[in-house]
């Protein structure tokens, strides 16, 4: 009997070994949110967001702490329908503003796992460094199950401007990050403000033609006086950021609100399931302006694809995640050189894709004309959790943008592309959770029963 309980013994410690491992297993495989305040250009004003959001989640709670006594903010959602219940409560609490989030909704909070909920504006300065997250986020799905994330982790943008400061010198790019506000890990990041004397020496003159060429730097953002002085020197602005480019003609009709202090025109590459499924695979480039809404002129961004495209025409379809829908915006012929152009007046989210699922009028006739029509219907883009990972076959897109490009049409010197520190792997990581769990398990057990036959030959060897 002494030896069948120190069977049974070992047996519940290898069985203990094992799952003692499986929590690390689980919260791995679990998707962690992210809350992300980002300064949005309107003096005082952050634009909150929620990403690695699962599409599933239909409401969410969570707190956002400032440390210093400060008004409630005017809050202005993005999605503004009576039949979502929306509400930002503040408290003062030992001398530091809690903020509580509250968001229920009848779809998901963020169809493609990221959305911008809000803009929040503050009457009193707040600079990013005060910010911090709560201790939980909870968030509930269509059947009203609740999943609790512990200490999420919270990305801050702001600005020399917004923090006060003078001049591109004191607002360089700095990230830090600090630990303070409920054990959760909080991210800063502070962007460049160009002003018209740092770049008044990119100015010049082609063919009578007075034009500003701004070759852009990652964490650089445009003040409000360059567009100002551009337009009141009647330069076309041009913006450079390698390989996509902004042209704004600022000397038309100059729209600026009072408010606003810089436009940050940076794009952020996305690889969304959903984007993809909903155009058929046909997506050439998915991407989100980093600024959001009108913008201050009429402006064309030339994007691109590779000269592997070249003599195709390519279709834009503006992404509106309120309503999960894609919706045709302009067709335009790719040039000799691999580039692409399309008029814009406001920013957002936006796909190219190859084919014409819209049903647009015919291709244009010449490279960089374009085409555009009244389309009744628009595209239903699925929650990214309800679209199946695709097989794992050569990808004929991916192979084009891969191959070397021996020249590029562009006027303007292209520089080495450099991945911006806002992409980021969208790896599914719960392809190796369940077989790490199995190998765990697999371990276990084989552990308990050489355990077990090795007390089981001691009993039988004979004494001495």
């Amino acid at each position: 009997m002494k030896h069948v309980g120190k069977w049974i013994g070992a047996l519940f410690l290898a069985v203990a070994m094992l799952f003692g491992c499986m929590p690390a297993v689980w919260a791995a495989s679990v998707q962690q949110p992210q809350i992300v305040l980002k300064a949005s250009g309107v003096q005082g004003q952050y634009t909150l967001r929620l990403e690695n959001f699962s599409s599933k989640f239909e409401s969410a709670q969570f707190d956002i702490c400032v440390s210093r006594a400060v008004d409630a903010p005017e809050v202005a959602w993005r999605d503004d329908s009576p039949a979502h219940f929306q509400r930002i409560d503040a408290r003062q609490q030992d001398g530091k503003t809690v903020l509580t989030v509250y968001i229920d909704r009848l779809s998901p909070i963020a169809n493609s796992n990221n959305a911008d909920l809000a803009e929040l504006t503050f009457r009193q300065p707040v600079p990013a460094s005060s910010f911090s997250a709560g201790a939980e986020l909870l968030a509930l799905d269509e059947n009203q199950e609740e999943t609790v994330f512990q200490s999420p982790a919270l990305v801050v943008s702001g600005s020399g401007a917004e923090e006060g400061s003078s001049g591109s010198g004191s607002s360089s790019d700095s990230d830090s990050d600090s630990d303070s506000g409920a054990g959760a890990a909080e991210t800063f990041h502070r962007k460049e403000v160009l002003r018209w004397e740092d770049v008044s020496e990119y100015a010049s003159e082609n063919g009578g033609q007075k034009i500003l060429k701004i070759p852009m730097r990652s964490g650089q953002v445009i003040g409000r006086d360059i567009f100002l002085q551009a337009a009141e020197k009647g330069f076309l602005l041009r913006l450079d950021y390698g390989d996509y480019i902004w042209t704004f003609s600022v000397t038309k009709e100059l729209s600026i609100p009072d408010n606003r202090v810089f436009y940050d025109f940076s794009l952020e590459k996305l690889r969304y399931k959903s984007l993809s499924a909903a155009v058929d695979s046909t997506d050439l480039a998915q991407f989100e302006i980093a600024y959001s809404g009108p913008l201050p002129c009429e402006a064309t961004l030339s994007y691109r694809l590779g000269d592997s495209y070249a003599g195709e025409t390519v279709h834009l379809s503006y992404y509106n995640e309120n309503k999960a829908t894609l919706s045709f915006q302009e067709s335009a012929a790719v040039s000799s050189g691999g580039w692409v152009d399309y008029r814009f007046t406001h920013a957002s989210k936006y796909v190219i894709s190859s084919a014409d699922l819209w049903g647009s009028s015919a291709p244009p006739a010449a490279s960089g004309a374009t085409v555009s029509s009244n389309l009744a219907a628009n595209i239903v883009v699925p929650p990214e959790d309800q679209v199946e990972d695709p097989a794992e076959e050569p990808d004929e897109d991916l192979e084009k943008e891969a191959e070397p490009e021996e020249e590029a049409s562009s006027s303007i010197p292209e520089e080495p592309e450099e991945k911006e520190e806002s992409e980021r792997p969208r790896a599914n990581r719960t392809d190796w959770a369940l077989p790490a769990a199995i190998l765990l398990l697999t371990g276990g057990i084989v552990t308990a029963v050489i355990l077990i036959q090795m007390l089981a030959n001691k009993k039988k060897r004979p004494r001495i």
